[in-house]
Protein backbone atom coordinates (compact mmCIF):
# COMPACT_ATOMS: atom_id res chain seq x y z
CA UNK A 1 0.00 0.00 0.00
CA UNK A 2 1.43 3.26 -1.12
CA UNK A 3 0.91 6.93 0.65
CA UNK A 4 -0.81 9.31 -1.69
CA UNK A 5 1.28 12.72 -2.64
CA UNK A 6 -0.09 15.71 -0.93
CA UNK A 7 1.94 17.92 -2.77
CA UNK A 8 3.58 19.55 -0.37
CA UNK A 9 6.97 19.15 -1.34
CA UNK A 10 7.66 22.56 -1.63
CA UNK A 11 7.48 22.84 2.22
CA UNK A 12 11.24 21.49 2.06
CA UNK A 13 12.17 25.24 0.83
CA UNK A 14 10.94 27.12 3.51
CA UNK A 15 7.21 27.84 5.40
CA UNK A 16 4.67 28.66 3.53
CA UNK A 17 3.50 31.14 6.53
CA UNK A 18 5.43 32.96 9.12
CA UNK A 19 4.23 34.91 12.75
CA UNK A 20 4.17 38.52 12.11
CA UNK A 21 7.16 38.94 14.22
CA UNK A 22 9.56 36.81 11.74
CA UNK A 23 7.62 38.70 9.29
CA UNK A 24 9.11 42.52 10.31
CA UNK A 25 12.35 40.65 10.45
CA UNK A 26 12.29 39.28 6.93
CA UNK A 27 11.25 43.08 5.81
CA UNK A 28 13.23 44.62 8.42
CA UNK A 29 10.62 46.51 9.21
CA UNK A 30 8.83 47.76 13.06
CA UNK A 31 6.05 46.72 14.18
CA UNK A 32 4.04 49.74 13.73
CA UNK A 33 5.01 49.45 9.87
CA UNK A 34 4.03 45.57 9.77
CA UNK A 35 0.62 46.06 10.89
CA UNK A 36 0.02 49.33 8.93
CA UNK A 37 0.78 46.90 5.52
CA UNK A 38 -1.85 44.37 6.91
CA UNK A 39 -4.28 47.04 6.89
CA UNK A 40 -3.34 48.98 4.02
CA UNK A 41 -4.11 44.81 2.11
CA UNK A 42 -0.03 44.86 1.43
CA UNK A 43 0.45 41.51 2.80
CA UNK A 44 -2.01 38.55 3.21
CA UNK A 45 -2.80 36.93 6.50
CA UNK A 46 -5.30 34.62 8.28
CA UNK A 47 -6.16 33.71 11.98
CA UNK A 48 -5.35 30.64 12.66
CA UNK A 49 -7.02 30.26 15.98
CA UNK A 50 -5.36 33.32 17.51
CA UNK A 51 -2.45 33.17 16.31
CA UNK A 52 -1.93 35.33 13.01
CA UNK A 53 -0.13 33.97 10.01
CA UNK A 54 1.41 35.78 7.21
CA UNK A 55 1.87 34.01 4.04
CA UNK A 56 5.65 34.37 2.71
CA UNK A 57 4.27 34.66 -1.09
CA UNK A 58 2.87 37.58 0.15
CA UNK A 59 5.76 39.09 1.49
CA UNK A 60 7.88 37.93 -1.68
CA UNK A 61 4.90 39.66 -3.71
CA UNK A 62 5.10 42.93 -1.47
CA UNK A 63 8.93 42.84 -2.12
CA UNK A 64 8.22 42.79 -6.10
CA UNK A 65 5.91 45.64 -6.21
CA UNK A 66 8.21 47.91 -4.41
CA UNK A 67 11.09 46.75 -6.57
CA UNK A 68 8.95 47.64 -9.52
CA UNK A 69 7.85 51.27 -8.41
CA UNK A 70 11.71 51.91 -7.72
CA UNK A 71 12.51 50.79 -11.14
CA UNK A 72 9.67 53.19 -12.65
CA UNK A 73 10.88 56.66 -13.86
CA UNK A 74 9.07 59.45 -11.68
CA UNK A 75 6.78 60.42 -13.00
CA UNK A 76 6.10 63.50 -11.27
CA UNK A 77 9.73 64.37 -11.49
CA UNK A 78 8.97 64.08 -15.62
CA UNK A 79 6.09 65.91 -15.22
CA UNK A 80 7.16 68.91 -13.77
CA UNK A 81 10.01 68.90 -16.14
CA UNK A 82 8.35 69.15 -19.11
CA UNK A 83 6.21 72.09 -17.33
CA UNK A 84 9.33 73.65 -16.67
CA UNK A 85 10.78 73.40 -20.48
CA UNK A 86 7.52 74.25 -21.69
CA UNK A 87 7.18 77.47 -19.61
CA UNK A 88 10.60 78.20 -20.75
CA UNK A 89 9.89 77.31 -24.54
CA UNK A 90 12.82 74.96 -24.52
CA UNK A 91 10.64 71.90 -24.83
CA UNK A 92 10.70 70.06 -28.24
Amino acid sequence: MSIPSTGLSDWQFGPLVVKPKVAWAMLQCSNTRGYELLAAGELESFLDGRSRKITVDSIHAYIARRLDLNERPNLNRLRRDRRRRRERGTET
